[in-house]
């Protein structure tokens, strides 16, 4: 019979090998393979959702980090520019833009309210804005402008979380079919800055404002 594949690379699957639900204690020899998924789990009850919101949050944000960096160790050699045949760009984009969806959905929960049930930026960003204030200071007024021409330029590549997902759409039209440069690092450089801002909020003024 002939076979399915030319050639046969796919190991056996060692199941304890790969993902464990508890370790031996901390003497466990095998210990130093593995990552604790979520250190959130552990938490007492009351205490989870938050914590999950915020190990999540943090999780997606050090991978575009470290992404960013390896991204720009494989295009910037010495003496020259690579142009690699897989993109680092992709995947530090799509971390990017989950991280924010997130940011700006603890942030709508820390107002008191509900985050809507769709994953657009634009529209999740607008639901946060209308929880403050319509009467801010010039300062808070130039941070949200920033703030908001960020998060417009991220949803303008994928605004939910689709086009950064797939090659294709369901439509099957190409989802990133054009050219454009991205500075990995700069782009994680503003969405920790975004992170932090949104952790910046005066919360106690804004419960109850808003839709």
């Amino acid at each position: 019979m002939e076979s399915v594949f030319n050639d046969h690379v796919f190991p056996k699957y060692m199941s304890q090998q790969v993902m464990k639900p508890q370790m031996d204690g901390l003497s466990d020899p095998t210990l130093r393979n593995f990552s604790l998924l979520d250190s959130s789990a552990l938490m007492k009850d009351e205490l989870k959702a938050d914590k999950f919101d915020d190990e999540f949050i943090q999780s997606f944000l050090n991978a575009a980090r470290e992404l960013a960096a390896a991204g720009r160790r494989a295009i910037d050699r010495p003496g020259m520019y690579v142009i690699p045949g897989s993109s680092y760009a992709i995947p530090v984009m799509y971390l990017t833009r989950h991280c924010i969806e997130l940011a700006i959905k603890k942030a709508i929960k820390r107002c008191g309210a509900e985050p809507k049930r769709d994953h657009s930026l634009t529209s999740l960003w607008s639901s946060l804005l209308s929880r403050f204030p319509r009467q801010k200071c010039r300062e808070d007024n130039r941070v949200i402008k920033n703030m908001g021409a960020f998060v417009k330029a991220v949803a303008e590549i994928d605004d939910n979380g689709i086009s950064l997902r797939y090659p294709q759409d369901k439509s099957g039209r190409l989802t990133q079919d054009r050219p454009l440069f991205v500075n990995d690092e700069k782009v994680v450089s503003y969405l920790e800055k975004f992170v932090e801002q949104l952790q910046l909020i005066d919360f106690d003024c804004l419960v109850g404002n808003g839709k």
